[in-house]
């Protein structure tokens, strides 16, 4: 790496890389098309772990009257759709192969009849989208080991476990935390009880009390890579980095095939400016990808190899992170530095 390069270089940095603290303020991205009336449906895209994203995210509006209507979400993971006419809407997330696919149903009933006239007024429907990482197979051998070690537990908390789950996968928040603290009051040391509530809360953005119940939960089972993988993203969100960085090393001991694990220690020695150490965790967390989309993590490893100045690998990931994710908020300035990345190669 030429000296009189790092300037730019270290602006590049700064541009790939996703601070965590960094909250960037936007308006939200509106489909007005409509569907011949006054209503709107709007909402935010949420991760997993509460947080939202800084790249484009599609989100649908279907319905078996009017069709489909398309928007992109906004830098701080919003979308809108105005202009909607009565009837039946599902609002539908895919944000690729590391999510389940979200469906979210809203019905926006016709106006009020009188005995004057019809009453007209715009209804603003908000829906959240609340994104799941999929299972692996091996998580899903784990979670039956879990539930083999638990079958001495009272029928009765087994049951509103399930059925909070069953909640939570409807989104009805509220209804499955009270499920999970039902489950609790009957069996207190049921550990897949306390993990499931401290996932709920880190999904909501309750940090500090995620924190609390995965802790208690870890320490009832120290096997459950749920448990301890939850644990390290609450604890690193509450910016304890060091503590969070020895629970998501022993998530990634207990699922040795779990990418998620290891994306974010990257993120963790990013924070730390140990680039050597972040450049080995992201290329183990690329290699148990596979096939399944996952752009940031390219732009992450796009980033480092360009501060290492190995630029032929560089182009490589921010290649990568331009098929994946095609609308990008940052797409044109990727593109325009991969032209430069070639340009120096050549």
């Amino acid at each position: 790496m030429k000296p009189r390069s790092l300037p730019g270089y270290v602006a590049l940095a700064a541009v790939l890389f996703i601070a965590f603290a960094v909250v960037v303020s936007a308006q939200s991205r509106t489909n007005s098309t409509g569907t011949g009336g006054i209503h709107q449906i709007k909402g935010r895209v949420y991760a997993p772990d509460g947080s939202t994203f800084d790249t484009s995210i599609e989100v649908k509006l279907e319905s078996t009257s009017y069709g489909t209507l398309k928007v992109s979400t906004d830098d701080a993971g919003s979308y809108a759709f105005t202009n909607l006419g009565p009837g039946n809407y599902t609002v539908v997330v895919n944000a690729g192969d590391q999510f389940e696919v979200t469906r979210e149903s809203v019905t926006i009933d016709p106006e009020i009849q009188t005995t004057m006239a019809a009453v007209s007024r715009t209804r603003v429907f908000t829906v959240p989208v609340y994104l799941q990482f999929k299972r692996n197979s091996r998580s899903d051998e784990l979670t039956g080991v879990v539930q083999a070690k638990w079958a001495t537990t009272p029928k009765e908390a087994v049951h509103h476990l399930e059925k909070g789950n069953s909640l939570a996968a409807d989104k009805q928040l509220d209804k499955a935390e009270a499920e999970f603290r039902k489950s609790l009051e009957i069996a207190p040391s049921f550990a897949p009880a306390r993990t499931a509530l401290g996932k709920l809360l880190l999904t909501e953005g309750k940090i500090v009390d995620s924190i609390h119940e995965l802790e208690i939960a870890v320490e009832g089972d120290p096997h459950d890579f749920d448990a301890r993988f939850a644990y390290g993203v609450a604890l690193m969100e509450n910016k304890k980095i060091d503590q969070a960085q020895k629970e998501l090393d022993q998530a990634a001991a207990l699922d040795k095939t779990a990418v998620t694990p290891r994306y974010y220690l990257g993120q963790i020695y990013v924070q730390k400016k140990d680039l050597d150490s972040a450049l080995k965790e992201f290329e183990a967390a690329r290699d148990l990808t596979g096939k399944r989309v996952f752009p940031l993590l390219h732009r992450y490893l796009g980033g480092i190899y360009v501060l290492k100045g190995r630029n032929k690998e560089a182009v490589a990931e921010l290649e990568v992170y331009v098929a994946q994710d095609p609308n990008a908020k940052d797409i044109d300035r990727i593109k325009q530095t991969i032209e430069d990345l070639r340009a120096k190669l050549n």
